[in-house]
């Protein structure tokens, strides 16, 4: 604590010395329709000193219409221009007095000139920095005519997509927005899917702040990394999709599609998808009850868990029958809505082969337990999903917005699976099970902010309220032979269960929010704020043995039951203080937060928990903003992370007899301190763009495994024994736990050849705390990643990229030094797009992977090759049929390599094998004249031009 606070005063001095500089001031304004007077989104602003030779600098509007310029010379007279498609330029001169010159709005009129006459002259800027936010210009990367938002945003430096998952900068991508509007709520892969390259204009990459850290200006803590595409301004009026439909081998089969309707402020969009060839487009939304309770740390679950299943796409191959429509309009000018309903069923077939590797304590020529199991699944998922978002300036000075969410979802699954546990190459136990479970759940989440900006500017006063239901209910059946053998490997006897379980959960949080900003002279603002949640969650688990004589599951097994209430009870107050002036802004803050925890077991034995945490919560920020595109911003955070109602139930989970699970009533809370450092450089003048940044994470009372493998049978609750080679897994607070990562991405376009270029280098550290055998053991994953990627800018009809991505991983363990491992993953991947000639169009794509350091038999090099060609015909091209071949070398493979405190595990799984398929599409482009611009969203509610108000953190004050 002492080392932060020396670190915190010397930033503190550092500010303080930055802004004793020579004076600056910097001007502000806005750009506004004349006719409809809404924001105007995207238009360049270039500001220049009032002298024949000056050289302009160039902003672009953000989403509500504002531009500013910082670091200017007071005194000094400038040169205001601001000019957009289809729109007489507009320009002003200014005197720079104040440390803020507001220049006012420009009313932009519509021109008279065709679209036709317009020309661009000089080399299109790829990339800008405009406060916290990236913006990469759509135009400077080419595309073909079909490419997706999708392709578009992967040619651009440090954003990749995976699995179904982007990321940006190192950070996973959370939301996508459209013009500023949620597009099918929060699931970023499938808007990305759903829209054309054609009508982006730009792509802004940002850190987007809650709705009421936007007003307030202060960040809470509950960003998220986000990309918002800007459309274009004559791609705002029309009707735009594509539809498909192929059949191939093998039963093969796909078909959907996705139309959009856009007139202005209404947009209308539709999708639907059928296939059995794993294309996916549901997220972790949809999943979400089923999988259970939420709830911090990474343990008590042990493996296996529906986690797996959330991120990316499954593996196995499935089946996938989905619908969508999201809506957007604009009633009046105050009501904002948009709203999005999808319903996705999916099944899923798999085949498994795992190995874990034990990490044990003790000598180690006599602990090599390995584990082996092969397993199927099936599993089927149906999932109902609703977002809406209604905002209402209901005046100048007030406005509310409405949130609601609502998903249903209902999950069957079927698995069988043979294990077998060695140890030194001896057999000591398997296990032959089959399961079922049916689970029913849904999830409701409702927010309520109220938004109230006094006379005074920066004097704000905003209240937020937030419920949460769930509720879930599973039926589950398990079947399961486990056989243990002596200490020379053979059979000694064997034991069989039959049974049956019913588990119920349910939860309610009701929290409310209140923050009160005060002004303080002309660059700083006072935060005052108070929360209070209250989360009240039940579960029930009631597990019934085969009555043989009954020949029902009627008979209770206590031991395996267990009814659980659980209470949490938070109350938060601090004060925060923010500081900005030219270049720099700094905002540092204090929380009180007390927790209480109320827990009651209710059977088979009543047990109650009771228990307090008091912390202090301080957060500290630095940004610094030059006027050339270079931004340096560093973060401090601490928080907290209750445990779980699934983490804390005591009760026994056998679904699996050779590796138990439970949760520990007794867990403590998680306290973190999170420490990160960006930096960036683009702009007009570069001719490449740069991102750098460090994320520290450092966590006490870390929710974490303790993991029991019995070397003898081992009574581990009354009546629940143990077997030798066995585990029993439950969670607990363990100190020690750190993760840190850094990230550069550097972007240069090759203008002579007409290629553009991406690399990213990042290292990796994480330190994993456990108890094995209560034997503390710390893994320790230190991991070296390094990206190249070559894309083509030579013509929309010509379209290639080669790309590289190699992980080099070297695990050390405190324990076991003999399981400590290197690993080396790498891909190669190559691209190309061709149409040619009358409409004949050849794709193709190759990706070598390679395994190495990996356990025995997970050694692999393969190479999955793809490849179609097809002809383009009907009017403007808008048909094609085109024969696909995929995996044409018959060499496709999925390995995964996971790293715990308790074992190394490698894992392949079932894949989809070689087919061949015709498909036809149809693609739909009817668009109409340019509408004025509109605001794409309505405007943040502003609280002044004071600290806080805008859009808060991407703007600044």
């Amino acid at each position: 604590m002492k080392k932060f606070a020396s670190l915190l005063s010397l930033l503190i001095l550092f500010s303080l010395s930055a802004f004793a500089q020579e004076p600056t001031g910097r001007i502000t304004g806005m750009v506004k329709d004349s006719v409809t007077n809404e924001p105007v989104v995207g238009a360049y602003v270039a500001v220049s000193r009032n002298l024949p030779d000056a050289k302009p600098e160039y902003v672009t509007t953000d989403i509500d219409g504002k531009f500013s310029f910082s670091g200017l010379a007071k005194q000094a007279v400038y040169l205001v221009k601001v000019s957009y498609l289809s729109f007489k330029d507009a320009s002003r001169t200014v005197t720079v007095q104040d440390d803020t010159q507001d220049v006012g709005t420009f009313q932009l009129s519509e021109a008279v000139a065709n679209l036709k006459e317009i020309k661009v002259v000089g080399q299109v800027t790829a990339v800008q920095q405009k406060g916290d936010t990236t913006q990469f210009n759509a135009a400077a990367y080419k595309t073909n005519p079909d490419a997706t938002s999708e392709d578009l945003i992967q040619k651009m430096p440090g954003i990749t997509v995976a699995n179904g998952t982007v990321t940006a900068h190192g950070e996973t991508v959370n939301r996508v927005l459209v013009d500023g509007k949620p597009f099918f709520g929060e699931d970023a892969a499938l808007t990305l899917k759903s829209l054309p390259a054609e009508i982006v204009d730009k792509i802004e990459v940002f850190d987007k702040l809650s709705d009421q850290a936007q007003f307030t200006g202060f960040d809470d803590g509950n960003g998220q990394k986000t990309i918002n595409i800007v459309t274009k301004a004559d791609r705002k009026m029309g009707q735009f999709g594509k539809v498909f439909a192929g059949y191939g081998l093998d039963n093969r089969y796909q078909a959907g599609g996705n139309v959009s309707f856009f007139k202005g402020d209404q947009r209308i969009s539709v999708i639907g998808l059928s296939n059995n060839i794993n294309m996916q487009n549901f997220s972790s939304q949809d999943l979400i009850g089923v999988s259970g309770g939420g709830g911090g740390g990474r343990g008590g679950s042990g493996g296996g868990s529906a986690g797996n299943f959330l991120v990316g796409n499954q593996s196995g191959i499935t089946g996938t029958n989905s619908f969508g429509l999201n809506y957007a309009n604009k009633f009046g000018k105050k009501v904002d809505v948009t709203g999005s309903y999808f319903f996705n069923r999916t099944g899923n077939s798999n085949v498994q082969s795992m190995q874990q590797r034990f990490i044990l304590p003790g000598d180690t020529d006599s602990t090599d337990q390995i584990y082996n199991e092969n397993s199927r699944t099936n599993n089927t998922n149906a999932n109902h999903r609703l977002n809406f978002r209604i905002e209402y300036n209901i005046n100048k000075n007030n406005s509310l917005i409405v949130t609601p969410r609502l998903s249903f979802q209902d999950n069957n699954s079927a698995s069988t699976k043979a294990g077998l546990n060695t140890l030194n190459g001896l057999r000591i136990n398997s296990l032959d099970n089959s399961q079922r479970n049916a689970t029913n759940a849904y999830n409701f989440n409702n927010d309520v902010l109220f938004r109230h900006s006094f006379e005074k500017k920066g004097r704000t006063l905003s209240v937020n309220l937030n419920t949460q239901l769930n509720d879930r209910n599973g039926l589950g059946n398990l079947y399961s032979k486990t056989m243990f053998f002596d200490s020379l490997g053979l059979a000694a006897r064997g034991d069989t269960l039959d049974q049956e379980s019913y588990t119920y959960s349910n939860g309610l949080t009701l929290g409310g929010n209140l923050i009160y900003t005060e002004p303080i002279g002309k660059n700083s603002q006072l935060q005052f704020n108070y929360g209070l949640t209250v989360s009240n969650s039940d579960s029930k688990k009631e597990t019934y043995n085969m009555s043989f004589d009954e020949n029902t599951y009627s008979d209770l097994d206590s031991l395996l039951s267990n009814t659980f209430d659980n209470r949490y009870v938070t109350n938060r107050a601090g004060i925060g203080y923010r500081y900005r002036k030219n270049s720099w802004s700094a905002n540092l803050g204090l929380d009180f937060q007390n927790t209480g925890l109320y827990s009651q077991q209710l059977a088979p034995v009543n047990a109650k928990v009771d228990q307090s945490f008091t912390n202090l919560l301080p957060n500290f920020m630095l940004s610094y903003r030059s006027k050339t595109g270079t931004q340096f911003r560093t973060f401090f955070r601490s928080s907290t992370n209750q445990p779980s109602i699934s983490q804390l139930q005591n009760v026994i989970d056998n679904s699996n007899p050779l590796a138990l699970t439970a949760g520990n009533p007794d867990l403590k809370q998680e306290y973190r301190n999170s420490f990160n450092i960006r930096y960036s450089l683009a702009g007009a003048e570069r001719p490449y763009n740069l991102n750098a940044m460090v994320f520290v994470t450092q966590t006490n009372n870390a929710i974490v495994n303790s993991t029991l493998i019995a070397q003898e049978p081992t009574e581990i609750v009354d009546g629940i024994i143990l077997e030798r080679g066995a585990k029993f897994t439950k969670p607990v607070n363990v100190d020690g736990s750190w993760n840190a990562r850094t990230f550069l991405a550097y972007g240069k376009p090759i203008a002579p050849l007409k290629l553009n270029v991406n690399l990213t280098t990042g290292f990796n550290y994480v330190r994993s705390p456990g108890l094995i055998n209560n034997i503390s053991n710390y893994s320790n994953t230190y991991a070296v990643s390094q990206g190249l990627v070559v894309s083509s800018n030579v013509s929309e009809n010509l379209d290639f990229t080669v790309s590289y991505s190699g992980n080099y991983n070297m695990v050390r363990n405190t324990i076991q030094p003999n399981l400590n491992n290197n690993y080396y993953t790498q891909g190669i991947t190559g691209r190309v797009n061709w149409i040619f000639g009358k409409g004949f169009v050849v794709q193709s794509d190759v990706s070598n992977q390679s395994y190495r350091g990996l356990g025995e038999g997970y050694n692999r090099n393969f190479t999955l090759w793809n490849a179609s060609i097809g002809k383009k015909f009907l009017k403007n091209n808008a048909g094609e049929l085109k024969l696909t071949v995929f995996d044409i070398l018959k060499q496709n493979n999925s390995i995964t390599r996971n790293v715990t405190e308790t074992y190394v595990q490698d894992v392949t799984n079932r894949v989809l094998t070689q087919y061949a398929m015709l498909t036809f599409s149809y693609t739909l482009r009817n668009f109409g004249k340019a509408p004025a611009p509109q605001s794409n969203r309505r405007r943040d509610f502003e609280s002044g031009d004071m600290p806080g108000g805008g859009r808060g953190g991407r703007g600044g004050f």
